[in-house]
């Protein structure tokens, strides 16, 4: 089950933690101290910043949590969405926002390949709380990053058996041989850059396995339609 919510709120922000170099992660609550509504893993919230801009952002909280937490990554050639917030959003603001919408939800499976590319980590994060703790499930979790510096959660993710693998050190995720242990009915996801994206679309066809359940972060200008799979950052 899905959950849609289209009225706008004002949130505060509660807590702002440099969660990795160039990733800073927001947690949000309402002022009141109410609980916020509920939603599954997969879902986003869309931010209307002070600058005039709107932005989509995965929620990477735990999902039964009675507050949000988003994660940005500052973006070199943002255009006034990462850039903003970095640089203007502190504990005690209060901020804008819309949802929780869900376009890239967490399917039945009997098991679950997630590979997961920069900043795209995390709507996955929510999705691996689920698999572990709720529906008890085999997974695999490929983490793939520019380096080890910069991705976020790494430290809680590892120790959950999350296979991290920073270019720097290790080169490309060897999307073949991850795939190739993948049965066919192993849900595979993934999110992160196109060309990742592209990538493991690609390795899927090759190895005739069903099209990956696939997120795509895309800067656009405000939408207010909620097309599936287009993010903003």
């Amino acid at each position: 089950m899905g959950y849609e919510y289209e009225e706008y709120r004002d949130l505060v922000v509660l807590e702002r933690i440099e969660e990795a170099e160039g990733v800073v992660c927001i947690r949000l609550g309402a002022p009141g101290g109410e609980r916020l509504p509920m939603w599954e893993p997969g879902a986003h919230i869309d931010v209307e910043l002070g600058n005039g801009v709107e932005r989509q952002y995965s929620l990477c909280s735990h999902f039964h949590a009675d507050t949000w937490r988003i994660a940005v990554l500052r973006e070199p050639n943002s255009r006034g969405g990462s850039s903003y917030i970095h640089d203007n959003i502190q504990v005690g603001d209060l901020v804008r926002t819309r949802g929780p919408r869900n376009h890239f939800p967490l399917v039945d499976a009997p098991d679950y390949l997630f590979i997961a590319g920069g900043i795209g980590v995390t709507p996955m994060v929510p999705m691996l709380g689920e698999v572990i703790f709720d529906k008890e499930v085999p997974w695999r979790f490929y983490y793939g990053g520019r380096q080890r510096a910069s991705m976020a959660f790494r430290d809680r993710l590892e120790p959950l058996g999350v296979v991290l693998w920073p270019q720097d050190e290790k080169g490309l995720l060897p999307l073949a041989e991850i795939l190739a242990e993948a049965s066919p009915q192993t849900a595979v996801y993934c999110c992160g850059p196109e060309p990742l994206i592209a990538a493991v679309e690609a390795a899927c066809a090759a190895a005739g396995r069903p099209a990956p359940y696939v997120e795509r972060f895309a800067a656009k200008e405000v939408d207010t339609t909620g097309d599936a799979g287009d993010r903003s950052t």
